[in-house]
């Protein structure tokens, strides 16, 4: 299993970039193993109150359910231990986790921001491709470090 954390931290391993709130964001690749399943282990923080596991590739197995690709799952708060396991041998999710921000939230379409005059904003920006552009989900990891090389976000 292979473990990349981008934002926070896993079992002693800090990000490489300091991120601005209490946030997370984890990567976790599955390997396949015929003799025992691959399992993962996570301590959310208690002060993560919003916590998302996206499964990009394969299936897992949360508290005896069992999770397709493609699919999101929307974690209870409260600093609980979260365990996955992989399904069928290779796996790989994507694990959101942090503190609440307490700022007012606007939200139209795919755009989150603070205001409507920010979503306006963040809608053109899109359009005029400053936030890269869009690519296909079936993309494998090098066909879409590709795409973002030749379509890099302007930000």
């Amino acid at each position: 299993t292979i473990t990349t954390v981008i934002a926070g931290e896993h079992h002693g391993v800090r990000a490489p970039v300091e991120c601005p709130t209490n946030a997370s964001i984890i990567r976790v690749q599955f390997t396949p193993n015929a003799k025992d399943p691959s399992t993962w282990t996570h301590t959310l923080p208690p002060t993560h109150e919003t916590a998302i596991l996206y499964i990009r590739q394969g299936s897992v197995q949360i508290d005896n359910q069992r999770i397709p690709p493609h699919h999101t799952v929307y974690l209870t708060p409260g600093g609980e231990q979260l365990t996955i396991q992989a399904l069928e041998g290779e796996a790989d999710v994507l694990l959101l986790s942090g503190e609440p921000l307490r700022e007012p939230i606007a939200s139209q379409g795919s755009m989150v921001m603070n205001t409507q005059e920010e979503i306006q904003k963040a809608y053109m920006d899109y359009q005029r491709g400053f936030m890269g552009m869009p690519w296909d989900h079936a993309l494998s990891d090098d066909e879409w470090r590709e795409h973002v090389k030749q379509n890099p976000s302007r930000y």
